[in-house]
């Protein structure tokens, strides 16, 4: 499990020798560095999802939840603080098969796809921060860590739909995913302010003092507003319009795009915070990993 910390760094390697030293790159040199980083990513994704389930589960049958890897950036109190880490569980592991498989799938077409296309190699740069973002946001050890790759994803999406910025119709569609997606985020931003003060954490499971002490009335509008973040996300209404419009972007980018808003960010906001956040977890996770 050690070697989850490269699910994350390989990819946003990748996007920063593109993104700096592409220009003096073949399209074929750029397209075999990406597909080879993104290939190498989804095997230790496999890797990790086969040593995860194969372990030997807790004495309730259930599978352990493990953080290889978790620092305090910046510390509040003793229970609030944020964390950067990573998390396996049966949730987020079954996110990194999916995240990269698919992601590899659109690297292998878009090799042949994109071929001769202006900016190739900016592409797949952006193409390996988008995937760098999406898996940064699954294996989050609190919400504070999951908004900053959330917004990263977001970035990723603005830079994809607006690939041919030549076009007025691609630019303009860029900034509409973008501006409405940001409304949307505004209020799971402050759904994610209104949780740390009253949950007394950042953590997927809020304090049990914050708790008894009051915070337990609050937790419902803190969950309704960070739902309005995934449900901007996930195109849903009324904050579907921008949808439409990312179809701008090259195809391969549209299948990506598609898969992350509906499946990675905005179902796996709703599975990790509405059906693991009360004060006994374990139980309805149980049922959401089967």
């Amino acid at each position: 499990m050690e070697l989850t910390i490269l699910i994350l760094l390989l990819p946003f390697l990748s996007f920063l020798i593109l993104g700096i030293g592409g220009k003096w790159m073949s399209h074929r040199t750029a397209g075999t560095i990406g597909t080879l980083v993104l290939g190498a990513v989804a095997v230790l994704s496999y890797v990790t999802a086969f040593q995860y389930f194969t372990a030997p589960r807790l004495e309730d049958g259930t599978f352990a939840t493990l953080m290889p890897y978790n620092f305090t950036w910046l510390p509040f109190t003793e229970t609030l603080h944020f964390d950067l880490g990573i998390l396996l569980d049966p949730i987020s592991v079954m996110m990194l098969i999916v995240i990269t498989t698919v992601s590899l799938m659109v690297h292998i077409y878009s090799f042949s796809y994109m071929k001769g296309e202006k900016g190739f190699q900016r592409y797949y740069a952006f193409l390996s921060l988008f995937t760098m973002s999406m898996l940064g946001l699954v294996v989050a050890t609190n919400i504070f860590q999951m908004y900053l790759f959330w917004e990263l994803v977001g970035v990723s999406s603005y830079l994809l739909i607006g690939f041919y910025y030549t076009k007025p119709e691609a630019v303009a569609a860029s900034k509409k995913a973008f501006i409405v997606t940001r409304f949307a985020d505004l209020g799971f931003l402050i759904g994610i302010l209104i949780y740390g003060y009253y949950g007394g954490t950042f953590g997927f499971t809020p304090d049990t003092m914050s708790l008894i002490t009051g915070g337990a009335s609050m937790l419902p509008l803190a969950l309704g507003l960070m739902f309005i973040g995934g449900a901007g996300k996930s195109a849903m209404f009324p904050l579907h319009i921008w949808l439409p419009d990312a179809m701008e972007g090259p195809t391969p980018v549209s299948a990506l795009i598609h898969a992350a808003t509906m499946v990675v960010a905005g179902v796996y906001l709703v599975a990790r915070m509405f059906r693991c956040l009360s004060p006994m977890p374990r139980t309805p996770c149980i049922l959401l990993a089967g």
